[in-house]
């Protein structure tokens, strides 16, 4: 009984302890559903650039080309945990979820410019959990969520991508960043598809 009792007393004290944070983090937000309502063999990409201004990515087909527009919201959770006394009431022991909410719109377009098909797609993901140890003083994300944030600026490095080593410059004729072969969207791993080729 008295275990029972030391052990209540803890979860009590952990409770009292323990402190809350939410980090958001919006990754091109440029879009909204109301936007994405361009009608196919209408609208023109001029249109388009018009209301939305510059994708995140866009790529050469066969017989036209294509853009991707993204907005991502990047949200973690944290719970923390510090001590009472001495060091450890300025470390905070934090464990976090991150949670990905995308909202994406694809333009298909042909030679001429005119739009051909179009669609949305409204997802949430899952990012994974993680734990670290902090100072209560500053409050940092947990979760690496970097290849969500950085993938939207590709076309960026089109031409640094020339230095690149030799599997990737080899590849890149099949690479989905290079503006001439596909797209795909952010955070695409690059252990499956046409980058396992890069033996990265």
């Amino acid at each position: 009984m008295k275990r029972l009792s030391n052990i209540a007393s803890i979860l009590v004290c952990c409770l009292m302890l323990a402190g809350c944070s939410t980090l958001r983090r919006d990754v091109d937000p440029g879009i909204t559903l109301e936007q994405c309502n361009f009608e196919p063999n209408t609208a023109h990409y001029h249109d388009v650039l018009d209301e939305l201004g510059p994708p995140a990515r866009l790529t050469a087909m066969p017989g036209g080309f294509a853009f991707i527009y993204e907005a991502l919201i990047v949200s973690e959770f944290q719970v923390g945990i510090s001590g009472r006394s001495g060091l450890w009431q300025l470390l905070k022991m934090s464990f976090a979820n991150t949670n990905l909410k995308r909202g994406s719109y694809l333009l298909k377009f042909n030679s001429d410019g005119l739009l051909m098909a179009a669609g949305t797609l409204q997802s949430k993901e899952d990012l994974g959990t993680g734990g670290a140890l902090q100072s209560l003083f500053s409050v940092q994300q947990i979760v690496d969520t970097s290849t969500y944030e950085d993938d939207h600026i590709d076309s960026v490095n089109w031409g640094a991508s020339l230095l690149d080593p030799l599997p990737s410059v080899l590849n890149s004729v099949q690479n989905l960043n290079s503006g001439a072969a596909g797209l795909e969207q952010s955070g695409t791993t690059t252990k499956i598809g046409q980058h396992t080729l890069e033996m990265r």
